[in-house]
């Protein structure tokens, strides 16, 4: 049964990076509070006619004529919402990605008390401005690394009373990426464990970097030169200082890890590229048919991650 209901919404609400929503499209229903709302009208009724009581009738088509308006407002607090996938994020695999999203009232009437919601993710409460549209950020889960299809997101609403409830669903056509989660591979962890005794002053030594000094923090040094690895064991805040200019920029490099598992493999690779961003370390990736010139910018860190998310996936790196 379940199978066949989302065969038919799938039909019905097919996937699309931009939504105007309306009849076709809005679902509603009476919640909890408005059935037990409802029965207390016809128990009401019953009484009003038991007893021939002009008040209990008067009392009871008021409030049932409130209630019947009531589904025409709550229906009205969605119908001709325009949506837009604007873009889905990045994110690391197993974790949530942004789904960006931009809301407008094409009609001029403000959208109060929306709740949007990812499976298995909080809802977002979201309220839309009558004259201005608004870009929002709905979380959406991913389970492995590639590309990530968003499951279909649930739009809704209660207002004003609570005591109806219009729904809809949302398929976005665009893709995110879920990147691979970066482990440490063994030759950093024991760079890492040769220099954990050294103090804050001595140089280390990086292949294709020049020397890198540690010292202390200092009020006004960029907190991403802090090494915050060192932070955690010892407790003391130490940033990295060249002694001169970088050199040579590093290299990622596929073929540094033979015989390794293709995922371990893309997962020290990312521990690689975090690292280098985070210690602005200029650096190039080289994955079998493609290489990334070396650089230092959010664009290029983006670039790679999504080179290593996308890698063997249809459309991506293989």
């Amino acid at each position: 049964m379940r199978k066949l209901w989302w065969r038919w919404i799938n039909r019905r609400i097919p996937r699309s990076d931009e939504y105007r929503l309306g009849r076709r499209n809005i679902f509603v229903l009476p919640t909890r509070e408005g059935v037990m709302f409802a029965g207390l009208l016809i128990l009401c009724l019953l009484t009003g006619i038991n007893y021939q009581n002009s008040l209990i009738y008067l009392f009871t088509f008021f409030l049932g004529t409130a209630f019947y308006g009531t589904i025409f407002q709550t229906y009205r607090n969605l119908d001709d919402l325009h949506i837009a996938v604007i873009s889905v994020g990045q994110g690391v695999a197993g974790e949530v990605i942004p789904l960006h999203l931009r809301l407008s009232a094409t009609d001029g009437v403000a959208r109060p008390s929306l709740l949007f919601s990812a499976p298995d993710q909080s809802a977002l409460p979201v309220s839309v401005d009558e004259e201005a549209s608004q870009q929002v950020a709905v979380p959406v889960p991913s389970v492995r690394r590639g590309y990530v299809q968003v499951p279909p997101v649930r739009i809704q609403t209660d207002f004003p009373f609570g005591l109806i409830r219009a729904w809809t669903w949302i398929r976005p056509q665009s893709r995110g990426v879920a990147t691979p989660r970066p482990v440490m591979p063994p030759q950093a962890g024991q760079a890492v464990d040769e220099n954990s005794t050294e103090s804050p002053d001595v140089p280390v030594h990086d292949s294709g970097q020049a020397d890198i000094r540690l010292r202390p923090y200092r009020v006004g040094d960029a907190l991403r030169r802090v090494s915050w690895k060192r932070f955690a064991r010892t407790g003391h805040m130490t940033v990295a200082d060249w002694d001169s200019p970088p050199a040579d920029p590093s290299w990622i490099d596929w073929d540094q890890y033979p015989g390794v598992d293709r995922e371990l493999r893309l997962s020290y690779l990312a521990w690689q590229v975090e690292d280098a961003y985070s210690n602005e370390r200029p650096f190039g990736l080289k994955l079998p048919g493609h290489v990334f010139p070396p650089e230092l910018t959010e664009g290029h860190y983006r670039s790679c991650l999504e080179a290593l998310g996308t890698f063997g996936e249809d459309g991506g790196l293989s």
